[in-house]
């Protein structure tokens, strides 16, 4: 029989008899072990995510880097037969080294992201496997008959 009593005025707490609770006590360590799993797989999905992302930036930034020569290079060409101002170039150069800069600050960020996310996953990797080297010593436990004792 099951009796119910105010927990701190607000939550209504159950009190199972004993045989009752090593089955409650094996079902909350599962259900625990299967929340941090579930957590576990989303920081994952979080950080490969980002590393997808980083990928598809420096993709674009080299694709542009690559257009940004071929223009260079035309200028160049034309300013030779001086159909071009050399001058011309000034601003490209400048986007190009914005370009550098962004390639840098793409492996910052994502650094600093992952990091983040990483911290998250080791705390929670770390409650996944106490959890679970506790239902393992439940599990033993269990077993064990009045003899044992």
């Amino acid at each position: 029989m099951a009796d119910y009593f105010p927990n701190n005025g607000t939550d209504l707490v159950r009190e199972d008899t004993p045989g009752d609770t090593p089955g409650a006590l094996e079902n909350l360590l599962h259900s625990k072990g299967r929340i941090l799993k579930t957590k576990l797989e989303v920081l994952t999905a979080e950080i490969l995510q980002r590393l997808n992302l980083r990928e598809v930036n420096l993709t674009r930034i080299r694709q542009d880097q690559s257009s940004l020569q071929e223009i260079l290079h035309g200028l160049t060409r034309q300013a030779n037969y001086h159909q071009r101002e050399h001058r011309e170039k000034v601003p490209l150069y400048q986007r190009q080294l914005e370009l550098k800069k962004e390639l840098r600050s793409q492996d910052v960020d994502c650094w600093k992201d992952i990091v983040l996310v990483m911290r998250d996953f080791l705390a929670i990797w770390e409650a996944h496997e106490q959890a679970r080297s506790r239902a393992i010593f439940m599990n033993h436990v269990g077993t064990r008959t009045q003899s044992d004792l």
